[in-house]
């Protein structure tokens, strides 16, 4: 494989995953962001071992090839300020929606509608992630003109940190089949402030669960043809640890700028749009809203 430069927007659960993946395969990963004087980040994995790696630094982004956005949605705008590059591939990973739009604007056809699944990561201390899934992550991307070449590079790069790559036709699929499951572990688990184990274990809160779940596939058929299933998605659900906490309830803990709007808010906001009552969302929702007020 060529020299390839790697740009990572975001070095947290997800973002300095991959950044510490493909710098340990020889690959040069900046960070738009500057992180202290040796630039060391830790990756602690139950499915890749102990693994650390240096991330430079490059506010422009000028000579990347391939850009990965992992920034949250409040903080996008500022990550992107001082990015002056028109022709990197920009592979968006972040939750929720709403961001796409802002991407678009200002990389055009360079977004490739995309999202990472069936991975528990998180930061853990300032230089140290903790990635909690003992399976590969899984990237499903909808590829929007690009050429075959770019297609097989990026593909060759995910093959090579082992993380598995799926090619989707309908970009609605791409968005909604992480959107449904994440959308619906936030706002259960912001909710009660409490980790999935805990969920699990009261019959109340795994009702209110399945509720979330079901209205948001009612939802997404409302918007899209197709055939996600409930039991298919609880499956994938099973396979996360009890201990496993979601970044919106952390950040509404913590009381730091959050992506309720964009994970849970969306949803509202689109079934009014389409007129499908989603009651369990709005609730919570609603209930959300009012504690960030207080």
């Amino acid at each position: 494989m060529r020299k390839i430069n790697i740009g990572v927007v975001g070095l947290g659960g997800i973002g300095g995953l991959l950044a510490i993946l493909l710098s340990n395969k020889n690959l040069k990963v900046f960070s738009s962001k500057k992180i202290d004087k040796n630039s060391i980040f830790h990756l602690k994995s139950k499915f890749y071992g102990k693994l650390k790696s240096k991330i430079e630094f490059d506010k422009t982004f000028r000579k990347t090839d391939i850009i990965f956005i992992c920034s949250k949605y409040p903080y996008l705008k500022k990550h992107l300020k001082n990015i002056s590059n028109n022709k990197a591939l920009i592979i968006p990973l972040l939750n929720g929606l709403s961001h796409f739009k802002i991407l678009q604007k200002k990389f055009g056809d360079n977004v490739q509608i995309s999202t990472i699944g069936k991975v528990v990561s998180k930061k853990i201390k300032k230089n140290v992630i903790l990635h909690e899934s003992k399976n590969k992550p899984e990237i499903l991307i909808n590829f929007n003109k690009t050429n075959k070449k770019k297609q097989k590079l990026l593909k060759d790069i995910f093959k090579l940190i082992r993380v598995k790559t799926k090619i989707v036709k309908n970009k609605n699929y791409v968005i909604w089949t992480k959107l449904i499951r994440l959308s619906s572990l936030s706002a259960i688990t912001s909710l009660y402030n409490c980790n999935l184990g805990k969920i699990r274990r009261s019959k109340i809160k795994t009702k209110e669960l399945n509720y979330l779940l079901k209205e948001s596939i009612l939802l997404s058929k409302k918007i899209f043809k197709n055939n996600f299933s409930i039991y298919k998605i609880k499956k994938v659900i099973d396979t996360f640890p009890n201990d496993l906490t979601t970044s919106l309830q952390r950040d509404i803990k913590r009381q730091v700028p959050s992506e309720l709007e964009t994970q849970v808010g969306s949803i509202v906001k689109l079934s009014n749009k389409y007129k499908i009552s989603l009651p369990m969302y709005k609730k919570i929702y609603y209930e959300l809203k009012e504690n960030e007020k207080k």
